[in-house]
């Protein structure tokens, strides 16, 4: 023990005399810390300290250590690794923050030193690998020990440089830190581990000579980052001694840094939320500022923190009197004391926290939308040709960014008259009273030429917003001014001038949203959001997620899909289904606030996105979630989870989905259906009424064949999954190896379906849509088993002139007329699906006249129709293309349905409804192939 007292006595006078020296060469070559507005000293000091501290702990520490080691035991061997690989680290650090010192090193470099020194410690073994009390450890994480101990050993570094704002302060917190940490290593007999602390102690002693106040030099960069990466790695190395078993080492001589850590992660919230800026940015907002501001003088600033760090070590000293879980409790009254600190200093204040808080988010959100918008409208001014194209793209630009007002003084054309553009924001006051933002931003123009745009952005934010917008749209006129213009003023020169220019189309006055579950391919779904968008073509898109192919993207006509955090997690691409239980959650981060119409195209989660009271919210529902109402126990089986405790899970999640599905359907103003089949069942689980509009076909890629011949096969076309019930036709068709069944399609269930199915079965696999089209019209007739909301391929098989044979369930009941253009079979059994083509068979031969009636009740569900009446009741609910402020209409009327119908009937004559009893065969004549 007398060695290590010995040890330190020599250290304090090392750092005596290099310290000293250390002064007079920063004197000899100007190597001074001048003042400035967040420095506290009024006269140049020398900054190198540092070097006095540093190089009397190398000089005294490392021989002394190397003395006292014991490295004839493992334990010894494990406490000369630990602290050699400390060592070299901390001359690693020293070494960054002297250049710092001299030159001024980025704080991100020096942050990457800090983590680069924390990894070489952890590399000889130690680190943060487990959490001990009471001589036992209750919570173990090696997988974690780097990363733990790399940020506990930089974020003590940081604190710790923070902190060093005043004479004396930051010296004082490390003297008292390391003679803690050096106590309890001697009272466990380590003296080897004790030797530093001790070395230590005596170098900051000996550089307090001079750092009292006022200070003739300060420690600088080198000196604190290295102390603050000492006390981090020597409090870990502590608590992995092997003879200490007790977290004690670490936890006492940290509370002497307990101010410094919750300064510094005060000022990382301060700069990040109050601020709103760089948190390696310094500033003059600690907590010595602080009370400095309070008007305390410098000398007693400090020795008030250091009494309130004495006491946070007493209070700690005092717990380890206290017996198990006793001395936690003992320790948390820590906090109070810190807490009485920072809130007198005004450091610490909770409202305006909060609030700072809930500022920045919602900065965040209008600069994401509005920097979402800047991306969407670099494509729109790509595409476009012609002068009025590319101002009709500005005015979008200024009406997205919410400008009030745009005046454009421009030719629109080489050799034309200059014209002064106008555009103006009909839904902002520009005689109001609010505060706004006068603009003159220069566009250059081809040929050298250059105007001058004038523009008013509204505050109603923040002038930090209203200065974000105003840079956007001068980034857009610089990258789409120059260079636009030269392609497209050759063009269209008759063009006039516009004031105001609104979004076109029938609802241009509106806002639109549309959002669809999610983006990963193009099929029947997909197909109502294409026609959605041409309905509504200034529309912003939004989803889950985005993984379209680039050759499927053509339905969105160049429109950007902005998505959640689901579109960044890992997989998601291929495992998406994995996500299912984050997708409620994901669906209410889409912010659509900004919007007055939101429709939503749903089968899963995007009827569940938020919207306010002054929003019309239109849900098209193409089912309430299969999986998670009365379908939920034929998935569980088919996915092999009716049981055990994968199953249970499994309930558990849909059980929350279900909860969240109807919770999510009170916020949908108006319901579409896709058929009466699926009204039913949104009446059924969500008590709401619901409009059905069809979704759309395109019945004009499915037309019939010029020629009446028939090749003598049915036809079943579909994505080989179990709930498509191919299984059934197939073992239907192989009980009757006379009739020839040609099935087309891929999926996982292609390779079973295969081995049952005997040779009169073919299988084509995916083919082209000219090839299905093929098919489709040289079949006797397209077979469909399952039960579907909808149906899409039966109507596109009856465009092509092919009856059907279908399951009497679902969508599919309301396309196909027992009789006229199909016949049903009652059970999805294969007896039964071979008695409905018994009685197909007894039929009549398909005529010509047989198939234009086919193509005609197709054609009742095309694009066309989809659109006129989705058009009708848009108008409807919108008020003519106007928002209805304030008004949620949840029921839809008997009138508008009828006016509905009219529309739809007026383009085409439906086929007489069939009334036949649904368990007997129909009276009407059955459609026969000749074979």
């Amino acid at each position: 023990m007398t060695s290590v007292f010995l040890a330190a006595i020599a250290a304090g006078v090392v750092s005596l005399l290099l310290t000293r020296y250390s002064i007079t060469l920063s004197h000899r070559w100007r190597l001074l810390d001048h003042p400035d507005p967040r420095k506290v000293h009024q006269k140049s000091t020398p900054r190198l300290g540092g070097v006095g501290i540093i190089g009397a702990a190398l000089l005294v520490g490392i021989p002394a250590f190397a003395y006292l080691a014991n490295t004839h035991t493992d334990a010894g061997w494990i406490q000369v690794k630990h602290y050699a690989a400390l060592t070299v680290g901390a001359i690693f650090v020293f070494g960054m923050g002297v250049l710092d010192d001299l030159w001024q090193v980025s704080s991100k470099l020096k942050l990457l030193t800090l983590l680069a020194a924390s990894f070489v410690f952890s590399a000889s073994g130690a680190g943060l690998h487990e959490l001990v009390y009471d001589f036992e450890a209750f919570i173990s994480f090696p997988w974690l020990s780097w990363i733990l101990t790399a940020c506990w050993i930089t974020g003590m570094a940081v604190a710790f440089n923070f902190i060093d704002g005043l004479d004396g302060l930051a010296g004082g917190l490390a003297l008292m830190a390391f003679g803690v940490l050096a106590y309890f290593q001697l009272d466990a007999h380590n003296y080897a581990p004790a030797v530093a602390p001790m070395v230590m102690v005596g170098a900051i002693a000996g550089f307090l000579y001079y750092n009292h106040s006022p200070a003739r030099t300060f420690m600088g960069d080198g000196g604190s980052l290295t102390l603050g990466y000492l006390i981090g790695a020597m409090t870990i190395a502590a608590n992995d001694e092997p003879q200490l078993g007790t977290m004690r080492a670490m936890v006492i001589p940290s509370l002497a840094m307990s101010v410094a850590i919750v300064d510094s992660a005060l000022t990382m919230f301060r700069r990040r939320y109050q601020q709103r800026r760089s948190m390696f940015t310094a500033e003059r907002g600690h907590i010595h500022h602080r009370l400095l501001d309070r008007g305390i003088q410098p000398h007693h600033v400090t020795l008030l923190i250091h009494a309130f760090s004495a006491a946070a070590v007493a209070v700690g000293c005092f717990s380890l009197g206290f017996d198990g879980w006793h001395t936690l409790g003992g320790l948390a009254l820590v906090a109070p004391l810190i807490w009485a600190l920072f809130h007198a200093a005004g450091s610490m204040r909770t409202t305006e926290m909060v609030s700072a808080i809930r500022k920045k988010r919602a900065i965040d959100r209008t600069s994401r939308r509005h920097r979402s918008s800047f991306e969407a409208l670099q494509l729109e001014f790509d595409s476009a040709s012609t002068f009025r194209e590319w101002w009709e793209t500005v005015c979008n630009a200024a009406e997205r960014l919410h400008f009030a007002r745009l005046v454009l003084p421009i030719a629109p054309a080489e050799g034309t008259d200059e014209r002064t553009f106008t555009w103006v924001n009909a839904d902002i006051d520009l005689g109001g009273e609010g505060l706004h933002l006068d603009a003159n931003l220069p566009i250059e123009i081809a040929g050298g030429r250059s105007t001058i745009a004038e523009v008013r952005i509204p505050i109603a934010e923040s002038l930090e917003s209203a200065g974000e917008r105003l840079a956007l749209f001068s980034r857009l006129m610089a990258d789409n001014g120059r260079y636009a213009l030269r392609r497209v003023t050759r063009q269209d020169a008759s063009v006039k001038p516009v004031s105001p220019t609104l979004p076109v189309g029938e609802f241009g006055g509106l806002r639109v949203a549309v959002v669809h579950d999610f983006f990963y391919t193009y099929a029947g779904a997909e197909r109502v959001v294409e026609q959605i968008i041409r309905v509504l073509p200034q529309c912003d898109v939004f989803g889950l997620f985005d993984f379209l192919p680039e050759e499927d993207r053509g339905f969105l006509h160049g429109k950007p899909v902005r998505t959640t955090f689901l579109q960044h997690l890992p997989f998601a691409r291929s495992k998406h289904r994995a996500y299912l239980p984050l997708m409620p959650l994901a669906i209410e981060q889409l912010d659509v606030s900004g919007y007055d119409l939101v429709v939503s195209s749903s089968y899963l989660a995007a009827k569940g996105v938020i919207t306010g009271p002054d929003q019309v919210h239109v849900c098209y529902c193409h089912s309430p979630v299969r999986y998670g109402w009365d379908l939920q126990h034929q998935y569980l089986d088919e996915a092999g989870l009716g049981y055990g405790p994968r199953g249970l899970f499994a309930r558990v999640i849909l059980q929350y989905l279900r909860t969240w599905d109807a919770r999510s359907s009170l916020g949908v103003d108006h319901f579409i259906a896709n058929s009466q089949f699926v009204a039913r069942r949104i009446a059924k689980f969500y008590r709401r009424e619901a409009e059905v509009i069809y979704p759309p076909v395109d019945t004009d890629a499915f037309v019939p064949a010029g020629d009446e011949r028939r090749d003598g096969y049915y036809l079943a076309a579909s994505r080989l999954v179990g709930y498509k019930r191919m299984d059934l036709i197939v073992e239907a068709f192989t009980r009757t190896p006379e009739r020839r069944l040609v099935i087309i399609g891929e999926g996982p269930e292609k390779r079973r379906l295969e081995r049952i199915a005997g040779p009169n079965i073919e299988f084509l696999g995916w083919q082209s849509h000219q090839a299905l089209v093929r098919s489709m019209q040289r079949a006797n007739a397209f077979v469909f088993a399952a039960e579907e909301d909808f149906g899409i391929v039966p109507v596109e098989a009856m465009a092509c002139g092919t009856p059907v044979i279908a399951y009497r369930k679902g969508g599919v009941t309301e396309s196909v007329s027992e009789g006229k253009t199909g016949v049903f079979f009652n059970a999805q059994t294969p007896e039964s699906l071979l008695e409905a083509v018994d009685r197909f068979e007894q039929g009549e031969p398909i005529e010509d006249e047989d198939r234009l009636a086919l193509r005609r009740s197709a054609e009742r569900f095309s694009p066309e129709v989809f659109t006129e009446r989705l058009t009708m009741l848009l108008k409807e609910v919108t008020g003519g293309g106007v928002p209805l402020s304030g008004v949620s209409q949840n029921k839809v009327t008997a009138q508008r349905f009828d006016n509905l119908e009219v529309a739809a009937e007026a383009r085409i004559e439906a086929p007489e409804e069939d009334h036949s009893n649904p368990g007997e065969p129909s009276n009407g004549l059955p459609l026969r192939a000749d074979s």
